[in-house]
């Protein structure tokens, strides 16, 4: 599966404050991912009620009906993005998917929904920034490849 046009475009914003450093990742970034990732769910399982709580710190939303909340934004934006797309991962084990950021070229953000059998195929990939387990996770994909992959 090719990565670099899957899923959803993030608004370039998203880049700087996720891939850079450049602001935080809150309730409202998981969010900003939730809403086009339920979008993308369509047809196989359904992701909604997506709200954030006034501290920007958890994000409420439902997959297939069971309630979910996480918590995010209490670690550096980079750290915040993994850990929400893991425990997110956690969560879509239930219906089989996974979610993935991917950093195909520089200043651009993408969200990719797939089966779970196929992000292991990914998970060395320099161009998927999250999740991940590997070592080399924060030097994220900006245009040149992780040399530890």
């Amino acid at each position: 599966m090719d990565l670099t046009s899957a899923g959803f475009a993030f608004d370039p914003d998203w880049y700087w404050r996720i891939v850079e450093g450049d602001g935080t990742f809150g309730a409202t970034a998981a969010r900003a991912c939730l809403i086009p990732l339920g979008k993308l769910a369509h047809g196989r399982f359904m992701l909604d009620e997506i709200r954030t709580d006034a501290d920007d710190r958890l994000v409420h939303f439902r997959i297939d009906g069971t309630a979910i909340v996480i918590e995010v934004g209490i670690w550096s934006p980079r750290a915040s993005a993994d850990r929400f797309v893991i425990e997110l991962n956690r969560h879509l084990r239930a219906v089989d998917h996974a979610f993935a950021l991917v950093v195909p070229r520089r200043f651009e953000l993408r969200g990719v929904l797939l089966p779970r059998s196929i992000l292991a195929d990914h998970s060395r990939d320099p161009q998927v920034i999250a999740p991940t387990v590997r070592p080399g996770w924060r030097r994220f994909a900006s245009g040149t490849s992780n040399p530890q992959a």
